[in-house]
């Protein structure tokens, strides 16, 4: 498969090290029992069960920028199954996302 320098810099940045570093993040800040919510004007840390709900939104934005940038890009799976990841990743997306707003 023959990629653009921009599109191996993408798949790179946004496909693989993002979505690692998002991961790393949520998964250390599950493990102290919080969540953080970066709005506009504020930040939102959430605590112990709420956190986990919250966190849904983190993990779906990971799964979802690993589906579209790396494995759409790369074709390492077929398109049903590259499908079912992005459509899992905006599941959990929009969990995380309503938890954080109904749980403010």
């Amino acid at each position: 498969m023959d990629l653009a320098k921009y599109q191996k810099v993408e798949v790179a940045v946004l496909g693989l090290i993002a979505p690692v570093l998002l991961l790393t993040y949520t998964i250390l800040l599950l493990l102290s029992g919080e969540a953080v919510f970066w709005g506009r004007s504020s930040t939102v840390i959430y605590h112990s069960n709420d956190a986990y709900f919250v966190s849904l939104l983190w993990f779906g934005v990971a799964g979802s920028m690993f589906s579209h940038f790396f494995l759409r890009s790369l074709k390492f799976l077929s398109k049903a199954s590259r499908k079912l990841i992005l459509y899992i990743s905006m599941l959990l997306l929009c969990s995380g996302l309503l938890s954080a707003i109904v749980l403010v």
